[in-house]
């Protein structure tokens, strides 16, 4: 399967429970559910949309739309949401996810141990190819050993 060509429609806490929550401000269009990281030039306490090659480091998911400059709350550390998988491999329950690479903004994938790499949290259920399921959020950043 390739890479999801549509961020679908998703409530992040259905199902899920809150744990820390941050008010932040939509440096870009935000969908409810997206993975968001701080805006890559810095501009304080601004988010967007999480792209895994072109962003900092993901700090949660967004619990509803925004455009920019709007606020928008950001799940954090310790809360159970729901996101979208994005290249079309699925995770399984247990895995470390991150933010995908893919032209639609805001998916994870599976974070592997072979290189460092951000992590927003590990997922809660197996989460199907271009599908939705719940994660953790706990954002890190993973270091590759040296070898």
């Amino acid at each position: 399967m390739g890479d999801t060509a549509t961020f679908p429609n998703i409530n992040p806490l259905d199902g899920g429970r809150e744990g820390v929550i941050l008010n932040l401000v939509a440096g870009g269009t935000i969908k409810a559910g997206q993975v968001v990281a701080f805006n890559a030039t810095g501009v304080a306490k601004t988010v967007e949309a999480c792209n895994g090659e072109t962003t900092t480091a993901p700090i949660g998911v967004a619990l509803y739309d925004a455009t920019t400059g709007q606020r928008v709350a950001v799940a954090s550390t310790g809360s159970v949401v729901t996101v979208c998988e994005g290249p079309g491999a699925g995770c399984d329950a247990g895995d470390l996810v991150g933010p995908d690479d893919a032209p639609v903004l805001g998916c994870v994938k599976t974070v592997t141990f072979a290189a460092s790499a951000s992590v927003v949290g590990i997922a809660l259920d197996d989460i199907p190819a271009n599908g939705t399921g719940q994660i953790l959020v706990q954002p890190f950043y993973l270091s590759k050993a040296a070898s």
